[in-house]
Formats: structure tokens, C-alpha cells, sequence
């Protein structure tokens, strides 16, 4: 088959402390939370209309940062296979990162928030929603946490000395400093490109599934899946970030000789099981439940085809609640 080439997408991966300013306690998972709480507080910043405007016809949503990052309308008619939107999926993503409960004051909680593409524009807006957002307070009784510093992956810049102090490795840069309240330079966001061609060939990788992942099939949940059905769900989600946050000049939607390349690959080995959790809708003034499969899966046949979507989908995550930080992957190759 020739090589189907994916969409370039840009990501931008950023690393935010906030420091408790009290003794506090929240839930061990905070994909929800935080989402939320950036939410309402990226609005209370950008929004300049009256109270009760709804986003919807508002005249200003076209240029707004909140409208173009959390509700994300769809103006025009999509093409055929992303038929019956009313909303394009959120152009980023909250990888909570400790699971920690209770914060002491001065502890640090700290998360990674990925933006992709147009997002990468509303750079300054994110840090000062975040900084927002803190001050406000977090979860049910409003803790208050101050933000300390934002980190910056840039895997092509030299790390100054002394720059990120707890970073796992030097391509991490301090982009914010809280003391100062001062954004420090413009980062380079990273490309997520497909290849010319597959230098390696794989026959075996497992599939590591890290946060809940939700998978749906004829409106069903399930983690009952072959490899098509996974790479189906891959693909959409790439083509659909692309198709609304970037110029899509090279978007490929003749995906089908990939499918049929799926079926030649096996899943061997499945480890999986289903772990529910429950977040409360602040629109539905309700408690939803948000389970999904955690575990891995062994992959075995002709994986070369399918290098770039799967390295996509570690950046990009996969199924349902992705912004939440659900669907996170991670992949381990074996050469032949």
C-alpha cells in the first residue's frame, strides 16, 4: 500500500506549578477539575459582554479566545465524515500529573497542558487563565494557589542553568515566572509530522492505555475492540483537530487502504479493565459517570504503516473525554 501521510499538526507541551497558599484537600484525579476551573476562568478573563450573553450569538465569538478554546461551535458544514458536529473537539488537553489528595501549604500540584495548533495563539490568555483560576481557588471549598512558574518543552532549545529545577530532563524551559508575573519568551512550537518513508519495521509493539480510555461503537462503550476499530478511532481524531485548527491544505481524507491494512494486524495479548470515576457537570447540575479501560494491548503483524499514527495519538491521546487527560497512551516498539 502507499504510505498514507498524516496532517501536520503543531502542539505546544506546557508544565504549570501552583503553590497552595493553605492547607488543602482534592480528588486524586483532576482532569475534571482543572478543566473546569480553566473554563470559567479563561471566560471571566476574555468575556467583556453582559452577564447572561449567551456565547452562542454573541457578536464577538468569531475573535474570542474562550469561544475558539472552550466552546467550540461549528459555523460552516463540515465535510462528509465529521457530518452532524455541532462542536469541534477542544484544541487542548490536561495531563493531570500527581495523584496526590491533600496539599499542605507550599506544596506544589502541577499538571501539563497540551495546546495544539491555532491554541498555540492563545498562549498568554492560557497562563493568565491559569493564574486566574488558582487565585479563584480549586475544588468545592476554593482552595487558593498561586501560579510559581510555567515550563515549556522545547526539545531544539539549550536549558540555562538552574532554569527548571524538579524537570525530569534539560529540554524543559521556564516560560513564566510567577514572582514577576512575566511571560519570558515566545516558544517554538513542536511539529507532529508524517514521514516519507518507514526507515524501521516493526512487528511487535505494546499498546499501554495510562488513563481511562473510552471507546465508542454504535453508541456503545466498550473495550471489546480489533486493531481497525482502534486505528479508526485514531485517524478521526487527528483529521478532526486538523480540519478545524489548522489551514488544511494536506488533509488526506482517502483513509480506507490504511483500514484494510489494520486487519493485518492482531491484537495477541489484552490486558484490559474497566475503571469508572465520576465527574459533576456544571451544566447538567448533575454527577456523570466518565469510566473507561486501563491496561495494554500486544500488537503484532505488518505495524510499519501505522508509525505515524500511533506517535500522533501518544501527543494527541484517544476516544472520548480527551481533555479531561482520558486516553492517554504510551507506546514500546521492538525492532525486527
Amino acid at each position: 500500500m502507499h504510505l498514507y501521510k498524516l496532517p501536520s499538526i503543531d502542539y505546544l507541551r506546557l508544565r504549570f506549578h501552583l503553590k497552595a497558599l493553605n492547607d488543602c484537600d482534592l480528588p486524586a484525579w483532576k482532569g475534571s477539575l482543572l478543566r473546569g476551573a480553566f473554563g470559567h476562568a479563561l471566560r471571566r478573563t476574555v468575556c467583556t459582554m453582559k452577564q447572561g450573553q449567551l456565547c452562542e450569538n454573541c457578536m464577538l465569538r468569531a475573535q474570542c479566545a474562550y469561544t475558539r478554546l472552550f466552546e467550540t461551535f461549528v459555523t460552516e458544514t463540515p465535510p462528509r465524515f465529521l457530518h452532524g458536529q455541532v462542536s469541534s473537539p477542544r484544541p487542548f488537553i490536561f495531563e493531570p500529573q500527581d495523584k496526590n489528595k491533600n496539599y499542605p501549604i507550599g506544596e506544589i500540584l502541577w499538571f501539563d497542558l497540551i495546546l495544539i495548533s491555532e491554541a498555540i495563539n492563545y498562549l498568554p490568555y492560557v497562563i493568565f487563565a491559569v493564574y486566574q483560576m488558582g487565585k479563584q481557588g480549586l475544588g468545592v471549598k476554593r482552595h487558593p494557589f498561586h501560579l510559581e512558574t510555567v515550563y515549556c518543552y522545547q526539545p531544539e532549545k539549550e536549558q540555562k542553568q538552574n532554569d527548571t529545577p524538579n524537570i525530569e530532563n534539560n529540554h524543559w524551559q521556564a516560560i513564566y515566572d510567577g514572582a514577576r508575573e512575566m511571560i519570558l519568551f515566545a516558544p517554538e512550537p513542536i511539529p507532529l509530522k508524517s514521514t516519507s518513508v518507514n526507515s524501521n519495521s516493526f512487528d511487535s509493539v505494546m499498546l499501554k492505555f495510562l488513563t481511562q480510555t473510552r471507546l465508542k461503537f454504535k453508541d456503545e462503550l466498550t473495550m471489546e475492540f480489533n486493531f481497525r476499530m482502534l486505528v479508526f478511532k485514531m485517524i478521526r481524531r487527528i483529521l478532526e483537530l486538523a480540519y478545524f485548527y489548522t489551514d488544511q491544505k494536506d488533509i488526506n481524507w482517502e483513509f480506507h487502504d490504511l483500514l484494510e491494512a489494520a486487519d493485518n494486524v492482531e491484537i495477541t495479548k489484552r490486558n484490559l479493565h474497566w475503571e469508572d470515576w465520576q465527574r459533576y457537570s456544571n451544566r447538567q447540575k448533575t454527577k456523570m459517570k466518565f469510566g473507561g479501560f486501563i491496561g495494554d494491548i500486544a500488537l503484532e503483524g505488518d505495524l510499519a504503516p501505522f508509525r505515524d499514527l500511533l506517535a500522533y495519538s501518544e501527543v494527541l491521546h484517544v476516544g472520548k473525554g480527551a481533555t479531561f487527560g482520558l486516553g492517554k497512551l504510551e507506546i514500546e516498539y521492538k525492532n525486527n
